[in-house]
């Protein structure tokens, strides 16, 4: 795979066809210092609704999210049958006001199958490309995957080139080097 490690790559997904991006709003924290994820849910519904006219069938999130700025919680939303990722990150803290921002991600397992897509168009064999983390929908965003061909395990980064509504356009660079034991 030597002659794929200097190359980068560009992707295209359409994350969804309404865009959440850069949406930031405030809600009540409870006395555990955490805003219940039944609220967080509620709170990215409603966003989707102004942004879109309509909200999504439904919006599911696996914790409370921490009232702790950085935090940051993966929920689940479906919308017209299809479903998309929504990352909640909280911004800032005021008391018992939480602000958070709330944007699309791309999945994990789409993002390495269009890596190694287009790696096997480009190469001719299919490597096996895993990302531990989805891919958040804002330009600069990154993550890092790993590729896996004949033996060498290499690592990959990802970077959000632009976003126009839902649809996430992505670069990616594979190391030099493979990735040492």
């Amino acid at each position: 795979m030597a002659r794929l490690v200097a190359r980068t790559a560009l992707a295209a997904v359409a994350a969804a066809s309404m865009a959440t991006a850069g949406c930031s709003f405030s809600v009540g924290s409870n006395h555990q210092n955490t805003v219940a994820k039944a609220d967080v849910a509620d709170q990215i519904s409603q966003k989707v609704n102004e942004k879109s006219g309509h909200k999504p069938q439904s919006v599911t999130c696996p914790d409370d999210l921490k009232a702790t700025v950085g935090a940051s919680l993966d929920c689940e939303m479906t919308d017209d049958g299809q479903n998309y990722g929504v990352n909640v990150t909280v911004t800032s803290v005021d008391g018992t006001k939480v602000n958070f921002d709330i944007v699309e991600t791309v999945n994990k397992d789409d993002v390495a199958k269009s890596i190694s897509e287009q790696l096997t168009q480009q190469f001719g064999r299919t490597p096996d490309v895993t990302c531990p983390d989805n891919l958040k929908g804002d330009v600069g965003a990154t993550t890092r995957c790993h590729l896996t061909d004949q033996g060498s395990t290499y690592g990959v980064t990802v970077t959000v080139n632009s976003v126009d509504g839902g649809d996430v356009k992505y670069g990616f660079k594979v190391d030099d080097q493979p990735e040492q034991g």
